[in-house]
């Protein structure tokens, strides 16, 4: 586990070894009262437990800090993640939503998951743990990472997952992410926002080119 201390917030963007990326901002979905459920599918993409979030909405004045107002970067939206892995449920999830569909689409049905803004509401207490993990297709190994952080009140942090992770998350079915606390592992709220993702054209290869029939 990585405390957040040891990671630079500045770094560069950067993604290597994923192009056709793009980026969930979340901005132009409406909300009422400051919470909405996501639109099902949303960019090809299912979102399980997740809520969207208006963080300078009105109606959530007395509701949330105001030190997280800051969870949309930029604003107006967030999402809102709640929720750990435990018996009878299951941790907020990003899947894809309708394989047929991609690929009548031309797309291949897995997506890369490159980069995300995220943090914890309000103050966490000492040893809140953010936690990623990825489901690849085709029977390749569950990919995880987490990071702590320390006591109080938190910036946005931006994971770049090839860069933070040392691997490369792609041809994902699946990924989860939860915040937990104490020895319990007691559930988190925390917000996410800018999600950078990836999807590649039926036929292409890991390097961006077009596969050859057959190869």
């Amino acid at each position: 586990m990585l405390p957040l201390a040891s990671i630079p917030y500045a770094l560069p963007s950067q993604s290597p070894s994923i192009s056709n990326t793009t980026i969930l901002a979340f901005d132009t979905l409406l909300t009422t009262h400051g919470l909405a459920p996501l639109p099902s599918p949303y960019q090809h993409l299912l979102f399980t437990s997740f809520s969207l979030f208006a963080p300078h909405s009105r109606s959530l004045r007395h509701s949330i800090s105001p030190h997280d107002l800051n969870c949309a970067t930029p604003p107006p939206n967030a999402v809102l993640g709640s929720r750990i892995p435990s018996e009878g449920f299951s941790a907020p999830s990003i899947v894809i939503a309708n394989a047929t569909s991609m690929r009548a689409a031309g797309l291949r049905p897995y997506f890369s998951l490159v980069s995300f803004s995220i943090k914890p509401l309000d103050a966490p207490d000492v040893g809140t743990t953010v936690c990623v993990r990825g489901y690849p297709g085709g029977g390749g190994g569950v990919l995880d990472w987490e990071v702590e952080f320390p006591a109080g009140y938190h910036l946005p942090f931006k994971v770049e997952m090839e860069r933070h992770s040392r691997e490369v998350w792609e041809l994902l079915e699946r990924v989860e992410m939860w915040a937990a606390y104490g020895q319990g592992g007691l559930d988190w709220e925390f917000c996410v926002d800018d999600l950078e993702v990836g999807f590649k054209a039926v036929g292409e290869g890991s390097d961006g080119l077009l596969e050859q029939e057959g190869a």
